[in-house]
């Protein structure tokens, strides 16, 4: 997929990325083929309001099943959704769709934030595809 395709998902990690604090930085969660920061509870306003303003969607567990039934199913078999999660989603770009899913800690202290995409349509793409893509666009090495 040409680079400029994606431009904007990239944009848009870069824009996210800059309310991350220091203290928690991105790494690659190899379990779910997805970047994963660990939140502390107080930084939460700082870091979700961003995600709000940026992605195009934000799910639930009681607005889940509203959405597209790749991105539904997608994330019903993948993750499951209790309530107190959210995911945040993009509208698809060439087929692949940026996602942010809002995991709060039992112990109501942190939170995890995973990024990730997913594929939508025929064309799927690899897990190195999506691991160097994403951490691209996050600076992760």
């Amino acid at each position: 997929m040409p680079r400029s395709d994606l431009e904007a998902l990239e944009i848009i990690c870069q824009r996210i990325s800059l309310n991350i604090p220091e203290n928690c930085p991105w790494r690659w969660d190899k379990e779910f083929n997805l970047a994963l920061a660990v939140i502390d509870r107080q930084d939460e306003i700082m870091v979700e309001l961003p995600l709000t303003l940026e992605f195009s969607h934000k799910w639930d567990f009681t607005t889940i099943n509203d959405a597209d039934a790749p991105v539904r199913d997608y994330f019903q078999t993948g993750f499951g959704i209790v309530p107190g999660q959210k995911v945040f989603t993009m509208d698809p770009v060439n087929g692949v769709v940026l996602y942010a899913a809002w995991w709060p800690w039992g112990d109501d202290e942190r939170i995890s934030l995973r990024l990730g995409l997913v594929s939508i349509s025929d064309k799927k793409l690899e897990n190195a595809d999506i691991k160097r893509l994403i951490c691209r666009w996050l600076n992760l090495e």
